[in-house]
Protein backbone atom coordinates (compact mmCIF):
# COMPACT_ATOMS: atom_id res chain seq x y z
CA UNK A 1 0.00 0.00 0.00
CA UNK A 2 1.22 3.53 -0.83
CA UNK A 3 0.02 5.77 2.08
CA UNK A 4 -0.56 9.61 1.87
CA UNK A 5 -2.70 10.23 -0.88
CA UNK A 6 -5.29 13.23 0.17
CA UNK A 7 -8.99 12.19 -0.75
CA UNK A 8 -12.23 13.27 0.00
CA UNK A 9 -14.91 10.41 0.64
CA UNK A 10 -18.34 10.95 -0.21
CA UNK A 11 -20.39 7.78 0.56
CA UNK A 12 -23.70 7.45 -1.11
CA UNK A 13 -24.27 4.10 0.57
CA UNK A 14 -21.42 3.24 3.14
CA UNK A 15 -22.87 -1.03 3.93
CA UNK A 16 -25.93 -2.28 2.11
CA UNK A 17 -26.68 -5.23 4.22
CA UNK A 18 -29.28 -6.43 2.43
CA UNK A 19 -26.87 -6.79 -0.18
CA UNK A 20 -25.03 -8.42 1.91
CA UNK A 21 -27.38 -10.87 3.27
CA UNK A 22 -28.18 -11.99 -0.41
CA UNK A 23 -24.66 -12.94 -0.67
CA UNK A 24 -23.15 -10.10 -3.15
CA UNK A 25 -19.68 -9.10 -2.49
CA UNK A 26 -20.51 -5.62 -3.71
CA UNK A 27 -22.42 -3.98 -0.41
CA UNK A 28 -21.35 -0.08 -0.75
CA UNK A 29 -20.72 2.75 -2.70
CA UNK A 30 -18.93 6.10 -2.66
CA UNK A 31 -17.13 9.09 -4.82
CA UNK A 32 -14.09 9.88 -4.31
CA UNK A 33 -12.32 13.07 -5.10
CA UNK A 34 -8.78 13.73 -5.61
CA UNK A 35 -6.02 15.76 -6.88
CA UNK A 36 -5.60 16.06 -10.32
CA UNK A 37 -2.36 13.74 -12.13
CA UNK A 38 0.22 15.56 -11.97
CA UNK A 39 -0.18 16.59 -8.35
CA UNK A 40 -0.52 13.42 -7.56
CA UNK A 41 2.69 12.13 -9.12
CA UNK A 42 4.24 15.94 -7.37
CA UNK A 43 3.46 14.03 -3.62
CA UNK A 44 6.75 12.16 -2.31
CA UNK A 45 5.51 8.49 -2.78
CA UNK A 46 3.68 9.30 -5.95
CA UNK A 47 6.83 11.07 -7.92
CA UNK A 48 7.47 8.73 -10.66
CA UNK A 49 11.22 9.56 -10.75
CA UNK A 50 11.47 7.34 -7.41
CA UNK A 51 8.29 5.08 -7.77
CA UNK A 52 8.22 3.99 -11.63
CA UNK A 53 5.41 1.50 -10.40
CA UNK A 54 2.90 4.32 -10.30
CA UNK A 55 1.46 5.63 -13.58
CA UNK A 56 -2.31 6.44 -12.81
CA UNK A 57 -5.16 5.61 -10.61
CA UNK A 58 -6.85 2.85 -12.81
CA UNK A 59 -10.04 0.51 -12.68
CA UNK A 60 -10.56 -1.85 -9.83
CA UNK A 61 -7.68 0.20 -7.74
CA UNK A 62 -8.10 -0.01 -4.16
CA UNK A 63 -8.24 2.61 -1.78
CA UNK A 64 -8.16 1.66 1.67
CA UNK A 65 -9.34 4.40 4.64
CA UNK A 66 -9.90 4.38 8.36
CA UNK A 67 -13.21 3.03 9.04
CA UNK A 68 -12.75 3.46 12.93
CA UNK A 69 -9.89 3.41 15.13
CA UNK A 70 -9.93 0.01 17.53
CA UNK A 71 -7.03 1.17 19.96
CA UNK A 72 -4.54 4.37 19.91
CA UNK A 73 -0.99 4.07 21.56
CA UNK A 74 -0.61 7.33 23.64
CA UNK A 75 2.91 9.60 22.71
CA UNK A 76 1.40 12.39 24.74
CA UNK A 77 3.37 11.55 27.76
CA UNK A 78 6.14 8.36 28.49
CA UNK A 79 3.95 6.44 30.32
CA UNK A 80 3.90 2.94 29.86
CA UNK A 81 7.06 3.37 27.03
CA UNK A 82 10.76 1.85 27.38
CA UNK A 83 13.70 2.18 25.05
CA UNK A 84 17.34 2.18 24.40
CA UNK A 85 18.08 5.89 25.47
CA UNK A 86 16.04 8.42 27.43
CA UNK A 87 12.30 9.59 26.33
CA UNK A 88 10.67 12.59 26.60
CA UNK A 89 7.39 13.80 24.87
CA UNK A 90 6.35 17.40 23.52
CA UNK A 91 2.47 16.36 24.09
CA UNK A 92 1.48 14.99 20.47
CA UNK A 93 4.69 12.88 19.71
CA UNK A 94 7.26 10.64 21.73
CA UNK A 95 11.07 10.95 21.18
CA UNK A 96 13.76 8.53 22.17
CA UNK A 97 17.36 9.88 22.29
CA UNK A 98 19.15 6.50 21.62
CA UNK A 99 22.45 5.31 22.65
CA UNK A 100 23.14 3.11 19.88
CA UNK A 101 20.93 0.00 18.62
CA UNK A 102 18.22 -1.13 20.33
CA UNK A 103 14.28 -0.59 20.89
CA UNK A 104 11.15 1.45 21.59
CA UNK A 105 8.63 -0.12 23.30
CA UNK A 106 4.81 0.04 24.58
CA UNK A 107 3.66 -2.15 27.69
CA UNK A 108 -0.13 -2.07 28.56
CA UNK A 109 -2.70 -3.88 30.11
CA UNK A 110 -4.70 -5.97 27.87
CA UNK A 111 -6.21 -3.69 25.38
CA UNK A 112 -8.72 -5.65 22.87
CA UNK A 113 -7.23 -4.80 18.96
CA UNK A 114 -10.23 -7.49 18.11
CA UNK A 115 -11.40 -5.87 14.81
CA UNK A 116 -8.28 -4.10 13.35
CA UNK A 117 -6.79 -5.68 10.41
CA UNK A 118 -3.93 -2.61 9.97
CA UNK A 119 -1.63 -1.05 12.01
CA UNK A 120 -0.42 2.44 11.25
CA UNK A 121 2.18 5.39 12.73
CA UNK A 122 4.38 8.00 12.18
CA UNK A 123 7.50 7.88 12.90
CA UNK A 124 10.79 10.31 12.15
CA UNK A 125 14.94 9.67 12.45
CA UNK A 126 17.83 12.05 12.85
CA UNK A 127 21.31 11.16 11.94
CA UNK A 128 21.59 7.70 10.71
CA UNK A 129 18.78 5.88 12.19
CA UNK A 130 17.34 3.09 10.48
CA UNK A 131 13.91 1.14 10.55
CA UNK A 132 14.79 -2.60 11.36
CA UNK A 133 11.47 -4.32 12.49
CA UNK A 134 8.16 -3.79 14.07
CA UNK A 135 6.47 -6.16 16.95
CA UNK A 136 3.26 -6.49 17.97
CA UNK A 137 2.54 -8.89 20.89
CA UNK A 138 -1.08 -10.06 21.80
CA UNK A 139 -1.83 -12.66 24.54
CA UNK A 140 1.40 -12.84 25.80
CA UNK A 141 5.15 -10.64 26.25
CA UNK A 142 7.41 -13.26 24.89
CA UNK A 143 7.74 -13.60 20.81
CA UNK A 144 6.00 -16.91 20.47
CA UNK A 145 2.75 -14.42 20.97
CA UNK A 146 4.01 -11.73 18.19
CA UNK A 147 3.14 -10.73 14.70
CA UNK A 148 6.23 -9.61 12.97
CA UNK A 149 7.28 -6.85 10.29
CA UNK A 150 10.81 -7.08 9.44
CA UNK A 151 11.61 -4.80 6.93
CA UNK A 152 14.54 -4.18 4.77
CA UNK A 153 16.45 -1.98 7.03
CA UNK A 154 16.31 1.74 5.66
CA UNK A 155 17.92 4.99 6.92
CA UNK A 156 14.75 7.60 7.97
CA UNK A 157 15.22 10.82 6.27
CA UNK A 158 16.40 13.42 8.61
CA UNK A 159 13.32 15.18 10.36
CA UNK A 160 10.82 14.06 7.33
CA UNK A 161 7.92 12.25 9.04
CA UNK A 162 7.38 8.52 7.32
CA UNK A 163 3.43 6.96 7.39
CA UNK A 164 3.82 2.95 8.02
CA UNK A 165 0.79 1.93 7.33
CA UNK A 166 0.17 -2.20 6.88
CA UNK A 167 -1.91 -5.19 7.24
CA UNK A 168 -2.48 -6.41 10.94
CA UNK A 169 -4.23 -9.84 10.05
CA UNK A 170 -3.97 -10.76 6.29
CA UNK A 171 -3.48 -13.91 4.73
CA UNK A 172 -0.71 -12.43 2.63
CA UNK A 173 3.50 -13.11 3.84
CA UNK A 174 4.99 -9.53 3.15
CA UNK A 175 3.87 -6.43 2.71
CA UNK A 176 5.36 -2.55 1.71
CA UNK A 177 6.99 0.34 3.33
CA UNK A 178 7.37 3.46 0.80
CA UNK A 179 9.40 5.97 1.39
CA UNK A 180 9.12 8.99 -1.21
CA UNK A 181 8.28 6.71 -3.48
CA UNK A 182 11.01 4.03 -2.60
CA UNK A 183 9.48 0.41 -1.92
CA UNK A 184 11.08 -1.27 0.83
CA UNK A 185 9.44 -4.84 1.26
CA UNK A 186 8.16 -6.13 4.56
CA UNK A 187 7.71 -9.70 5.03
CA UNK A 188 4.99 -10.53 7.80
CA UNK A 189 5.61 -13.59 10.05
CA UNK A 190 4.08 -14.82 13.87
CA UNK A 191 5.27 -16.52 16.61
CA UNK A 192 3.53 -19.95 17.31
CA UNK A 193 1.38 -18.78 19.89
CA UNK A 194 -0.37 -15.71 17.79
CA UNK A 195 -3.56 -15.39 17.82
CA UNK A 196 -4.89 -11.67 16.76
CA UNK A 197 -8.37 -12.58 18.51
CA UNK A 198 -6.32 -12.24 21.71
CA UNK A 199 -5.62 -8.84 23.45
CA UNK A 200 -2.37 -6.25 22.80
CA UNK A 201 0.06 -6.71 25.13
CA UNK A 202 3.18 -4.51 23.60
CA UNK A 203 4.31 -2.50 20.27
CA UNK A 204 7.57 -2.17 19.38
CA UNK A 205 9.60 -0.55 17.37
CA UNK A 206 13.42 -2.34 16.49
CA UNK A 207 16.26 0.63 14.98
CA UNK A 208 19.50 0.39 14.22
CA UNK A 209 21.19 4.10 15.37
CA UNK A 210 24.56 5.73 16.71
CA UNK A 211 24.49 7.78 20.06
CA UNK A 212 22.69 10.68 20.46
CA UNK A 213 20.60 10.18 17.20
CA UNK A 214 16.75 10.83 17.83
CA UNK A 215 13.71 8.82 16.88
CA UNK A 216 10.01 10.26 16.97
CA UNK A 217 7.02 8.42 16.85
CA UNK A 218 3.35 9.41 16.86
CA UNK A 219 -0.40 9.06 15.78
CA UNK A 220 0.02 4.89 16.25
CA UNK A 221 -3.10 3.44 15.61
CA UNK A 222 -4.78 -0.21 15.10
CA UNK A 223 -7.99 0.46 12.93
CA UNK A 224 -10.63 -1.33 10.79
CA UNK A 225 -10.50 -0.65 7.15
CA UNK A 226 -12.61 -0.13 4.60
CA UNK A 227 -11.63 -0.82 0.60
CA UNK A 228 -13.01 1.18 -1.95
CA UNK A 229 -12.23 -0.34 -5.43
CA UNK A 230 -12.18 2.33 -8.65
CA UNK A 231 -15.20 1.82 -10.41
CA UNK A 232 -15.57 4.46 -13.54
CA UNK A 233 -13.87 7.33 -13.42
CA UNK A 234 -16.88 10.19 -13.00
CA UNK A 235 -15.14 13.28 -13.64
CA UNK A 236 -11.73 15.04 -14.53
CA UNK A 237 -10.55 18.34 -14.47
CA UNK A 238 -7.72 20.71 -14.12
CA UNK A 239 -8.42 20.19 -10.21
CA UNK A 240 -9.49 17.54 -9.29
CA UNK A 241 -10.58 13.43 -10.28
CA UNK A 242 -13.60 12.16 -9.34
CA UNK A 243 -13.97 8.39 -8.81
CA UNK A 244 -17.20 6.37 -8.39
CA UNK A 245 -16.23 3.44 -6.24
CA UNK A 246 -17.29 0.36 -4.65
CA UNK A 247 -17.22 -1.09 -1.35
CA UNK A 248 -16.74 -4.57 -0.91
CA UNK A 249 -17.36 -6.69 1.98
CA UNK A 250 -14.76 -7.59 4.17
CA UNK A 251 -14.38 -9.69 7.59
CA UNK A 252 -17.82 -9.67 9.70
CA UNK A 253 -16.35 -9.68 12.90
CA UNK A 254 -20.03 -9.86 14.68
CA UNK A 255 -20.01 -13.30 13.01
CA UNK A 256 -16.82 -14.40 13.79
CA UNK A 257 -17.19 -13.74 17.62
CA UNK A 258 -20.52 -15.61 17.43
CA UNK A 259 -18.86 -18.62 15.96
CA UNK A 260 -15.04 -18.77 17.67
Amino acid sequence: MVPDLPAIIRPTVTADYQQERQGNNIIGAARIYTPNITTIKNLPNFDQDNNTNFNEIEGWDRLITNYRTIFYVPTTGTTGWSGTGSLASDGESLTLTATGDGNLLYETTAKNTLEADRLRFKIRGSGSVELKAIRSYHGGTNSAYRVNWDNDNFVLLDNNWLTVDVPFVTGTSATSIYQTGTRYNVPITSGASFDYENDLRIFRVEYNADNTDTLQIKDIEYYKSVSWHVHSLKDMTDGYIIFNCVRTRGRDDARRRAYD
